[in-house]
């Protein structure tokens, strides 16, 4: 019995080391992250440490008691419809980001991570429709992605989160937004090819785009309270 729990312990360390060593962003050990955490996708763990070039802006507490204000603000406008009139348009501001490169150096795969104000008065596909097509908020976004479309069927679609797929000229990318009681996420991932090979010193293989961004969502998790 003693050999069993010993067996049982020694397990759960080693799961748990391991486990840590995967984590792209760690709120316990990193200031950049201590807001949100999110994991190597199965596909590229082994190939993290040359592949990945991480940086951003640093999210801040006082950048969260901004966001809390703003939406005061808005909730304070009657004649103000989206929130994303009252923050910066909508502009898409990089909290974290990093790219995924090939054997080349050349970069595949960007992914990055921004915040924003929730939109207290209306539900999170009515924010987004607006995000999206609005005359006077649509512009920023289209003219770097594309249009972009909810995927209604998805299963990473739920009541407060919504992915979105977007394509501009062979660049294609994927938003996924989550909304929270006072904030939104926006997780943004963009590629070109749909597949390429990604390298480690020894050898190669080729992953999915999409796959590598639908593994990445699953993995974000808030440490916003």
């Amino acid at each position: 019995m003693k050999k069993k729990l010993l067996f049982i312990l020694l397990f759960l360390l080693f799961s748990c080391s391991n486990d840590q060593d995967y984590l792209i962003c760690n709120s316990s050990n990193s200031e950049h992250c201590k807001f949100f955490e999110i994991k190597y996708p199965n596909s590229i763990k082994e190939f993290q440490k040359l592949n990945i070039d991480a940086e951003g802006n640093e999210l801040a507490v006082k950048d969260l008691n901004f966001y809390l204000d703003v939406n005061n603000n808005f909730l304070d406008k009657a004649n103000s419809e989206s929130i994303f009139h009252e923050f910066y348009k909508g502009i898409f501001i990089p909290r974290f980001s990093y790219s995924l490169l090939n054997q080349f150096g050349e970069e595949e795969l960007w992914f990055a991570i921004a915040l924003y104000p929730v939109d207290k008065k209306n539900n999170l596909i009515t924010t987004l429709d607006t995000f999206y097509n609005h005359k006077d908020l649509k512009f920023a976004n289209e003219s770097i992605y594309g249009q972009c479309v909810n995927d209604d069927n998805s299963y990473l679609n739920t009541k407060n989160k919504k992915i979105f797929n977007c394509n501009k000229d062979g660049l294609e990318s994927y938003d996924y937004w989550i909304e929270l009681d006072n904030y939104m996420w926006r997780l943004k991932c963009v590629w070109n090819n749909p597949k390429f090979i990604v390298f480690n010193e020894k050898e190669g293989f080729v992953v999915g785009a999409s796959d590598i961004c639908r593994n990445f969502y699953e993995s974000f998790t808030s440490k916003i309270n």
